[in-house]
């Protein structure tokens, strides 16, 4: 899977109509039919301001549903990492995760708090490579979207675009869980 490049990053920040519609037509083969659907019954009813982060996140988000299972949150998560090598399997204590090459015990509370245990935890091992974060955006859904990054990317997003990316994404802190 790949990771977002400047000019999407560009878009997401700086985007306006006629950029929506090439963001569109450069990621038609990712956005699926029924998804180019909602984008045009969108547009409807969101502004294109609320439309960005909504099609850049179809393109570029991991979605976790709460309901989830924990080994597919990493599989997902780990697909999103170019270059990186990512194993999951389930063990008594809850995931065993090995990081290019370092395994990682997760321990779950076999709860539904286990979602955002498991995210955190692989948040953590890719750490200061990378990061995932939140859409706040979706935050109020069941299902979550996360957008994973290098490290450096976020920051230099943050010194470019301090109150946007405030203002859309939410850091994987120890508060965050589904509503």
């Amino acid at each position: 899977m790949r990771m977002p490049d400047e000019a999407d990053l560009a878009f997401l920040f700086e985007g306006d109509r006629e950029g929506l519609n090439r963001f569109i037509e450069k990621h038609t083969e990712r956005l699926k039919r029924g998804e180019l659907n909602d984008i045009r019954s969108m547009a409807e009813e969101y502004t294109i301001e609320e439309q960005i982060p909504i099609v850049f996140a179809f393109v570029f988000a991991a979605t976790v549903d709460w309901r989830e299972y924990d080994e597919d949150i990493v599989r997902l998560f780990g697909k999103r990492l170019p270059d990186e090598q990512v194993e999951v399997e389930t063990i008594e204590e809850g995931l065993l995760v090995t990081y290019n090459g370092t395994p990682h015990t997760v321990k779950l509370t076999f709860s539904g708090k286990d979602r955002y245990i498991t995210i955190r935890s692989f948040n953590e091992m890719v750490k200061p490579n990378y990061e995932f974060r939140l859409f706040e955006g979706s935050y109020l859904s069941d299902t979550h979207d996360f957008l994973g990054l290098r490290t450096d990317t976020w920051e230099a997003l943050e010194k470019r675009y301090p109150a946007k990316v405030a203002k859309l994404f939410r850091v994987v802190d120890a508060e965050l869980d589904f509503p």
